[in-house]
C-alpha cells in the first residue's frame, strides 16, 4: 500500500498515487540570498533529472511563506514538468495554506490538464499537499485539520518523508551558500 492507504485516504491497493514526490524546502538568513528547492522522488528514490533550483526574486525580508507560494507559482508555471502525486511543503500549517492557495489559483487558471511526458498522469486535481513541520514531526495533511505524528506512520512512510524534506533542504542549502560566496566575491 502507498502513503495514501496508510493516512487513510485510500482503501489500497492503488497504482499510481504517491509515487512522484515533489518535495520543497527554503533557504535564507534574515531573507538575503533567499533561494527554493523542488526535488523529485520517482517510486520512493531521488530522481535528480527532475530537481529545480530557485533564486527568491520577489520576496524582500525574511518571509518563508511569500517564498514558497513564490517558488510554487513559478513551478506551476512550467507546463513541460510533469505533475507530481503529491508536494511536501518544509514547513507547518502556515506553509501549506500557502502552497494550498497556489494549487487554487492554478485551478482557476487554464492548463489543469494531463500534461505530456507526465510519469504519473498526475493532473493540479489530483495533486496532494503535506506540510512537515520539523518542531515535533508534524506531518499537515491538505483537507484535514489535525497533523500526524510521523510516529504514528509505518516506518517506510515516515522515513520517505524526511528523506524528501532532508533532501530537499540539503539542496536549498547549497544553492543558498553558492549565492552567498558570489556575492561576497563581488
Amino acid at each position: 500500500p502507498c502513503l495514501w492507504y496508510h493516512l487513510k485516504q485510500c482503501p489500497a491497493p492503488c497504482l499510481f498515487r504517491a509515487d512522484q514526490i515533489e518535495a520543497y524546502d527554503i533557504s535564507n538568513i534574515q531573507g538575503k540570498e533567499a533561494t527554493g528547492s523542488m526535488v523529485t522522488f520517482i517510486g520512493g528514490k531521488p530522481d535528480k533529472n527532475f530537481y529545480r533550483r530557485f533564486k527568491i526574486k520577489t520576496v524582500h525580508g525574511p518571509n518563508d511563506v511569500a517564498m514558497i507560494k513564490e517558488v510554487l507559482m513559478r513551478r506551476f508555471n512550467h507546463p513541460e514538468w510533469p505533475y507530481p502525486d503529491s508536494i511536501l511543503i518544509d514547513g507547518g500549517k502556515a506553509q501549506l495554506n500557502a502552497a494550498l492557495e497556489v494549487k487554487r489559483q492554478k485551478l482557476k487558471g487554464k492548463s489543469v490538464a494531463v500534461q505530456a511526458g507526465s510519469r504519473s498522469g498526475g493532473t493540479i486535481q489530483k495533486l496532494k499537499i503535506f506540510a512537515i513541520a520539523k518542531r515535533n514531526n508534524e506531518l499537515f495533511i491538505e483537507g484535514k485539520k489535525e497533523p500526524i505524528l510521523l510516529k504514528n506512520l509505518p516506518d517506510e512512510t515516515a522515513n520517505l518523508i524526511l528523506r524528501a524534506r532532508d533532501e530537499a533542504h540539503r539542496f536549498a542549502l547549497a544553492y543558498h551558500h553558492h549565492l552567498r560566496d558570489k556575492s561576497l566575491l563581488n
